[in-house]
């Protein structure tokens, strides 16, 4: 009976012992280490958006030209000479903002092609048309909104040779003295030129007799 009580005793210590050692283990917060709230050092990498901003839409002007055959007369202008003809043209502002030009810049369009000899022009317009008697010095600032569009014709005496070689009608800046208007927008200069379909080209006129 005491050898029974004496081991009952060394037990109860024993376990005194290792309930001790587990409670000391223990988070003394307990449950409330899991409901504590983060810090904002251990946010910063949850809430923040590494996606770079989107650049803005550039916006800039486009003038583009665009042919649109050849005619034997204009509406409301002079008749045109034997032998001579007449190409429509359209140039339009392709951009996402209104061209502008500063006073006494002017534009021009020319019908040329090239050969292995060089680069002939047929005829050459300024562009928009002007007035009689105005100039490109005495002219004021042009403009032409987004969306709209130069229309008009170059009139000309298309050589045989011309039939022989591709044709394009070309878009040229000419800039003013003035060091402002030393830079016109244009978003896309491919546009600047185009090559006339051999399907626009006027029919053959047979030689006076």
């Amino acid at each position: 009976m005491r050898k029974a009580f004496i081991l009952g005793v060394i037990w109860l210590a024993a376990a005194g012992v290792a309930a001790a050692q587990y409670g000391g283990n223990q988070d003394p917060q307990g449950q409330a280490m899991l409901n504590r709230t983060p810090t904002p050092s251990q946010n910063q990498n949850r809430g923040h958006d590494t996606t770079p901003p989107r650049p803005p839409i550039p916006r800039c002007a486009d003038l583009a030209v665009t042919t649109l055959g050849f005619t034997s007369s204009i509406p409301g202008s002079t008749p045109l000479a034997a032998g001579e003809v007449a190409l429509q043209y359209d140039v339009h502002n392709a951009g996402t903002s209104m061209y502008v030009a500063a006073g006494g810049a002017s534009q021009s369009l020319s019908l040329e092609y090239t050969t292995p000899a060089g680069t002939h022009q047929v005829a050459s317009a300024p562009l928009p048309q002007q007035a009689a008697g105005a100039t490109a010095a005495s002219a004021g600032g042009v403009s032409l909104a987004q969306g709209q569009s130069w229309r008009g014709y170059m009139r000309m005496t298309l050589p045989p040779e011309a039939r022989r070689w591709p044709l394009r009608l070309k878009l040229s800046f000419a800039q003013s003295a003035s060091p402002y208007a030393a830079r016109i927008s244009d978003c896309d200069p491919d546009n600047d030129q185009v090559v006339v379909p051999r399907s626009q080209l006027p029919p053959l006129t047979p030689p006076p007799s």
